[in-house]
This record gives C-alpha cells, sequence and structure tokens, in this order.
C-alpha cells in the first residue's frame, strides 16, 4: 500500500505541472492574440434609415 501511496503522490506533482504549463501556455496564447488585435477603425458605415437610403460614413 505504501508504494501505491508513492506513486499517487508523484502522480499528482506531475499533474500539477502539466496543469500549470497547460495554463501558462494558454495565457501567452491569449496575450498574443490581444497583441495582433487590429485596431478599431477610426471611421465605419452606419446603414441610411429607410428604404433606399444610403449608407453614412461616420468619423470619430
Amino acid at each position: 500500500m505504501t508504494r501505491l501511496r508513492m506513486v499517487e503522490t508523484c502522480l499528482v506533482r506531475c499533474l500539477d505541472r502539466v496543469r500549470k504549463e497547460i495554463a501558462d501556455k494558454e495565457q501567452r496564447e491569449r496575450r498574443q492574440a490581444e497583441e495582433r488585435r487590429p485596431p478599431a477603425p477610426d471611421w465605419f458605415l452606419e446603414p441610411g434609415i429607410g428604404v433606399g437610403a444610403l449608407p453614412v460614413a461616420e468619423g470619430t
């Protein structure tokens, strides 16, 4: 029984390390995705009101 507890302890520690590596990798990927996100446009098109109305350009 003692050997099984020792194996269990080793596996729990190993699993903790794997979970930490996964969390670190996910955090890096989220940070990289934020850095790659293009900036917000300084203008956009808004549909006109009514049938056949032309779009309106809006700037900031």
